[in-house]
């Protein structure tokens, strides 16, 4: 077992549940039918640079269309030759709550949201004002990708007369 699954299931174990066996599903485990819980572990002999948070598609299709409940535990770690050491942990926090000044959303599929700084919290932001954000952080992520595809197009993409075959 990795040291994330020690982790997964400690904190499950912690709030009285089991790990979701999963891995294709929202959170590392379920609270309720409707609140999933996503653990972030972080080895801190380790540079993780910009770990993976969720998809967007998923976030997207169990918060807002769904109308369903996602929260995370961010959780600092050593790992001692398989003896683990949790130096730090958060307690539950609702995504609503995480700020946009420490997330970002990068390229992979159809977008992943990253925690590519200290977290930042703000607690009593609504689902509504973290939505707000999460549109900004998507149109600057499209317009990125668009410049990016617009650029590699240029490459290849010519007219088949003026190739010189």
């Amino acid at each position: 077992m990795d040291a994330y699954e020690k982790i997964e299931d400690r904190m499950a174990k912690k709030y009285g549940v089991e790990r979701a066996e999963q891995r294709k599903s929202t959170g590392d485990f379920a609270l309720s039918d409707d609140h999933a819980v996503n653990v972030k572990s972080n080895n801190v002999a380790k540079k993780n640079y910009s770990p993976n948070m969720i998809s967007i598609k998923k976030m997207h299709e169990w918060v807002f269309e769904q109308k369903k409940h996602l929260s995370f535990i961010f959780v600092d770690y050593e790992d001692d030759g398989g003896d683990l050491k949790i130096l730090n942990e958060t307690a539950l926090i609702p995504i609503e709550q995480i700020s946009w000044e420490c997330l970002t959303i990068e390229a992979q599929g159809y977008g992943v949201i990253q925690k590519h700084r200290d977290l930042v919290i703000i607690e009593g932001q609504t689902k509504r004002e973290f939505y707000k954000g999460f549109l900004k952080a998507y149109d600057k992520y499209r317009q990125k990708e668009k410049k990016k595809h617009e650029k590699f197009s240029q490459r290849f993409i010519k007219d088949p007369d003026t190739i010189d075959w």
